[in-house]
């Protein structure tokens, strides 16, 4: 009886064996945080084979516990025969992250970070990317939580969030659409954008948001009388404005500090609306006040819903 022999299409030959189906594929989560603990957990439900890096034994022990990891290690192994890695790393260590990993993973693997700024990993490997044998693709999930580390893991944290990709104009078109099915497949909305204009529009959207979660909470302290607190009244409104100022303060320090120029760009274009709205108060002019909330209303309709 004859057997058809395997053969693997000619546009997948650049990816190691995973991504061509001739084994189960397998990923390495490097971080086993919020948002690297999800993907571990959404690569799990997927079918892969999962194994981490993690400082924190009890994180890996965890993860191995919920049946997400298959093992892991504290410290990085000598090889790891994996089709996929995630950088899921502090800002502070992920380029270093990069060539942690020379030597050390087959060539044709797919590496992504989880990064919330894409302009300094993108340049890094531009400038070192003869000295990759690896496919990289940055990538950031528009998703998270106030909450922080692997006990707030979610293999459906990305459902329905967008997920942008920062491919390079070089990185080949399949390696490219192998991340794209494999982050759908977590049920997630990929969009695509240059390193520079991402972490523009992202200081807008997450960034100035989690200035003025602290700058309102700390209002409201301000406004604080003797033996009274505004804070004492607050409502659903403030707790969901607010909610996440309870972020972690040294990673968004870092964030903060890393994408200044695009936060205080983003804060311009506040201020310049803030402004507009403090003189109709001044005006008493209710219909001004009217007509900036039915322009934001259909602004979020026809963008975010």
């Amino acid at each position: 009886m004859l057997t058809e022999k395997f053969v693997i299409p000619e546009d997948e030959r650049i990816l190691t064996p995973g991504w061509s189906g001739q084994r189960i594929p397998r990923a390495c989560i490097l971080g086993l945080g919020l948002i690297g603990g999800s993907w571990a957990g959404a690569l799990h439900q997927a079918g892969w084979d999962v194994c981490a890096v993690d400082s924190e034994k009890a994180s890996i022990d965890e993860a191995v516990r919920r049946g997400w990891l298959k093992t892991g290690w504290t410290s990085m192994p000598e090889f790891l025969d994996v089709d996929l890695i995630v950088l899921a790393l502090p800002l502070h260590v992920l380029a270093r992250g990069l060539d942690q990993l020379v030597g050390k993973i087959p060539k044709g693997t797919i590496v992504t970070d989880v990064g919330s700024i894409k302009t300094e990993i993108c340049k890094k490997l531009l400038d070192n990317q003869m000295g990759y044998n690896f496919h990289f693709v940055g990538g950031h999930p528009m998703t998270g939580s106030e909450q922080s580390g692997f006990g707030v893991a979610d293999p459906d944290l990305f459902r329905g969030y967008p997920y942008v990709l920062t491919p390079g104009k070089d990185c080949p078109k399949q390696v490219v659409q192998k991340l794209v099915d494999t982050v759908r497949g977590f049920g997630a909305k990929v969009v695509f954008r240059e390193p520079d204009n991402h972490d523009v529009e992202v200081a807008m959207v997450s960034h100035i948001p989690h200035l003025l979660a602290v700058t309102l909470t700390l209002a409201a302290q301000d406004a604080s009388k003797e033996g009274e607190s505004p804070l004492a009244l607050a409502g659903r409104s403030f707790r969901d404005l607010t909610r996440i100022a309870d972020s972690s303060p040294e990673m968004w320090k870092e964030i903060m500090v890393k994408n200044a120029d695009a936060i205080l760009g983003g804060l311009a274009l506040w201020e310049q609306r803030i402004n507009e709205l403090r003189e109709s108060l001044q005006q008493g002019d209710g219909e001004m006040i009217a007509e900036a909330f039915r322009k934001a209303h259909r602004a979020r309709k026809e963008t975010i819903n």
